[in-house]
């Protein structure tokens, strides 16, 4: 068990660029897509309280939800999910060993992907591009913005802040000595 390496990262490391092989990128991509999706599919399941059946052959009981449609409404938004994220990884991974760099105009190739597959949803072509050119655009965007919210200059200033550790034992200032001495009273606080 000391041998297993935490995937996730140290709390530190936080936020980390995703490497390993592009298999291991992409199955792990659909699988969060497709949990994601299956999130968002049970959640529009119980926001809407009727029953979800489908057109029954020989009828079926109404008032009660049939479980294929279930089972079909919690699967489409999974697929697609999952889809749009194994595309995305891929293609990303891809252009990221034909390219030899790792920059934002592979998360823009990936987001072209992805946003192709979102769109295929709608069966329109024109769609299929605008969110492909749309997608591609804003993981450009949010790629090149990198994963901090603190400009790069002032980022270690701003990990010290938050990781750094304090001396083992507490130095007073002078002009705080100064106050315990002017204000006796307040000496403990």
């Amino acid at each position: 068990m000391t041998n297993m390496k935490n995937i996730w990262g140290e709390p530190n490391e936080r936020p980390h660029k995703v490497t390993g092989p592009c298999i291991n990128r992409t199955l792990n991509a659909s699988m969060t897509g497709a949990a994601a999706g299956t999130f968002f599919a049970a959640c529009q399941l119980a926001w809407y309280p009727d029953p979800i059946t489908s057109n029954a052959r020989f009828g079926g009981k109404s008032g009660i939800s049939d479980s294929r449609a279930v089972a079909r409404t919690l699967a489409r938004p999974a697929f697609w999910m999952s889809a749009a994220a194994a595309a995305f990884a891929a293609a990303e991974c891809t252009a990221e060993a034909a390219r030899g760099t790792s920059d934002q105009w592979n998360a823009a190739i990936g987001g072209l992907a992805a946003g192709s597959i979102v769109g295929a949803v709608s069966k329109s072509p024109g769609v299929m591009v605008s969110s492909a050119l749309g997608m591609g655009l804003f993981m450009f965007a949010l790629d090149l913005s990198s994963p901090s919210s603190v400009f790069e200059s002032h980022q270690e200033g701003l990990t010290n802040r938050m990781y750094g550790v304090l001396p083992a034992k507490h130095e007073e200032s002078d002009a705080l000595a100064n106050m315990k001495d002017k204000y006796p009273k307040f000496k403990n606080l």
